[in-house]
């Protein structure tokens, strides 16, 4: 049985390459999701400490995990980690593309939300476009009740749920799914007078490039929050073939 930790693109990828590849699977997620599990899959859903981790991976004989959920899951990378070297388990990363670093004024990398939001303090700007998902508005709480920022979330009821449980004005969000539409991400810009962006590092499945595209094309800075760095024991793969080599080898 191989474990795979998914709720991305990626995820999908390597759900949809395990069935390609008859090789049988579970396809976990924090919280439940529409997931169509194929002839080979099975499905389950919820946090899971490490010691559930390794009670699960035990009682159905897990060999192998592909952790190819969000890259800001920090707290997820630990737990495999964790569990993986209690276990002796290997661990691929399924890993996103991400857009080569550019060296441009607007364009600012940093490590922590308190590194973005301080440069911010220095730099002020009329309305700040947060583009790093619901689950920062509470920890943004600081800086959001003190300048005018706009959310974008995703356009679900959970999503909206939360939102409301920080105490984040509704009118000051915008339900909608990300996207590669450089025009209608200009148009965000200027619809709402925005005078900086603030995202992560979550590669092109996360649409990075069209973010900093639109921040340069509309002269505004642009913040971009580093992705967490992943245990070093982590084997990257990135296809079918370098996933599927390495169960290969492992007779899985």
């Amino acid at each position: 049985m191989i474990l795979v930790f998914g709720g991305t693109t990626e995820g999908k990828k390597v759900a949809g390459i395990l069935e390609e590849y008859a090789r049988p699977y579970y396809y976990s997620t924090k919280t439940e999701i529409d997931f169509s599990t194929g002839q080979y899959g099975q499905y389950r859903h919820g946090a899971m400490t490490a010691e559930d981790l390794q009670a699960f991976c035990i009682a159905q004989d897990v060999k192998a995990i592909v952790h190819a959920s969000h890259p800001f899951a920090s707290v997820l990378h630990e737990t495999i980690h964790t569990s993986a070297q209690a276990l002796s388990l290997p661990v691929f990363r399924f890993e996103r593309s991400y857009p080569e670093k550019q060296e441009h004024p607007l364009i600012r990398y940093v490590d922590t939300y308190k590194a973005a939001t301080g440069w911010l303090e220095q730099h002020p700007v009329k309305k700040l476009l947060a583009l790093t998902g619901v689950q920062t508005i509470a920890p943004l709480q600081y800086y959001w009740q003190q300048h005018a920022t706009i959310f974008r979330i995703l356009p679900r009821e959970s999503s909206l749920a939360l939102a409301k449980a920080a105490g984040f004005p509704e009118e000051d969000l915008i339900l909608e799914m990300p996207g590669d539409d450089l025009q209608q991400a200009s148009a965000l810009i200027k619809q709402y007078q925005i005078g900086a962006i603030l995202t992560k590092e979550s590669g092109e499945s996360g649409f990075l490039s069209t973010k900093i595209k639109a921040a340069l094309e509309n002269n505004i800075p642009i913040l971009i929050v580093r992705r967490p760095v992943l245990p070093e024991a982590f084997i990257p793969v990135t296809d079918a073939a370098s996933l599927i080599g390495h169960l290969n080898r492992l007779g899985l």
